[in-house]
């Protein structure tokens, strides 16, 4: 993708995920229509379903762009300690060079924290993506996606508390290096 289209396409994601936090944030995840944030974002109905499949993909771009980053890193069966440190590379990119990104991500934790209809909806279309990502993502145990995607959400969760504190990558650095502790690997 060119460099206009891609900020093109970041911009358009911006203004459907801001629509979307405010409308949830106001009315509740469940009130809330796509149709309704693709006006709140100034776009088309159209426009909206061609960048989600549905209401719940408006919180997800930069974690889709975080998959998509390590999916395009990992160049064949990856155990957990490998994708560990290609996730890890991937968040340190994302820190230094989109940390607007970053700072979006905790806006939409903050809501999934106050809405049990979106964390629920969030963490059912996770649950698909498993599955996905462990293809795309050539897991050579079938552990590895998994416990990379729990050590990435409980990661991310710690950070988003103190956001002053360590990055984000030396925080799931920690938190794979404590799974590792507990398992025994």
């Amino acid at each position: 993708m060119t460099g206009v289209r891609a900020q093109n396409r970041r911009a358009t994601e911006r203004s459907i995920e801001e629509a979307a936090v405010g409308l949830v944030g106001a009315r509740g995840f469940d009130a809330v229509t796509g149709v309704e944030i693709a006006a709140a974002a100034g776009t088309t109905e159209r426009t909206f379903f061609r960048y989600c499949a549905s209401k719940v993909d408006a919180f997800l771009f930069v974690s889709r762009d975080v998959h998509d980053a390590v999916s395009a890193a990992v160049t064949g069966p990856v155990a957990f300690v490998a994708l560990a440190d290609v996730i890890a590379g991937v968040l340190g990119t994302f820190e230094r060079d989109r940390p607007d990104d970053l700072d979006r991500l905790v806006r939409v934790r903050a809501l999934l924290v106050a809405d049990p209809a979106l964390l629920s909806a969030v963490l059912e279309r996770d649950a698909a993506q498993t599955l996905a990502l462990h293809r795309a993502w050539g897991g050579a145990d079938r552990f590895a996606v998994p416990l990379a995607l729990l050590a990435l959400r409980a990661a991310f969760d710690e950070w988003a508390e103190r956001p002053a504190g360590e990055s984000l990558s030396a925080a799931f650095r920690r938190t794979c290096a404590a799974l590792r502790t507990a398992t025994g690997s």
